[in-house]
């Protein structure tokens, strides 16, 4: 009876041990586990925010009453070959504007725009073709150059066109898009009394200079 009393005893201790040792299996897997979530979720939020800029709610931009920038834009040609930008003008206000594009900087008079000037009526629009004329001398064999081109109506939009003439040349027609129209919006950055007229003509370019007057 003793012999059987002490071999139960010893089947619980068994017990008890294994299930201890189970549920210490268990923890540690659910740690790895644990820690495995972490981490994945980690590697999933720098995805995200890999190449990308932080943005502060209370970042103030510029003021509206300067340029619009729309990028730069390269090419990589031969000399001789066409260089195209095209820039579709897009009215969006309710009224008609007269637009005006100019090219400016030191290379201002390789580049050719057609139409300059033109008006569209409320919400029309119409595309400037510009072309960059990559001639060379004939003792010269690669050369660099750069234009600013300036699309003027209601606020003044400006790009930079750079272009290397070398011995390789890669297609070269890029399009860009000029939403054209008086800020109406009011942030919270503005004073209550901001006027927010057209400021275009105030900064219209000269052809062929560096600065705008």
């Amino acid at each position: 009876m003793k012999k059987k009393h002490k071999d139960t005893a010893q089947e619980m201790r068994d017990t008890m041990d294994s299930m201890s040792d189970m549920m210490l299996r268990q923890m540690d897997l659910t740690g790895e586990i644990v820690d495995s979530l972490a981490g994945t979720a980690q590697r999933f939020l720098s995805s995200l925010t890999q190449g990308q800029k932080t943005h502060n709610c209370c970042d103030i931009p510029e003021p509206c009453w300067m340029p619009k920038d729309l990028g730069e834009y390269h090419c990589d040609l031969c000399p001789g070959s066409p260089g195209i930008i095209e820039i579709r003008v897009t009215n969006t206000d309710f009224r008609p504007r007269n637009f005006t594009a100019v090219a400016a900087g030191p290379d201002a008079g390789r580049v050719k725009l057609s139409p300059n000037s033109f008006n569209l009526g409320p919400k029309e629009r119409r595309t400037i073709r510009a072309e960059f004329d990559t001639k060379l001398d004939d003792s010269v064999h690669c050369a660099e150059f750069e234009a600013l081109i300036w699309i003027v109506g209601c606020h003044s939009h400006y790009l930079r066109w750079t272009v290397d003439v070398g011995k390789t040349a890669r297609a070269c027609c890029h399009h860009v898009e000029v939403f054209d129209q008086p800020d109406y919006e009011h942030h919270w950055y503005d004073h209550f009394y901001c006027v927010r007229p057209c400021y275009g003509r105030s900064t219209r370019p000269t052809p062929g200079k560096d600065t705008v007057g």
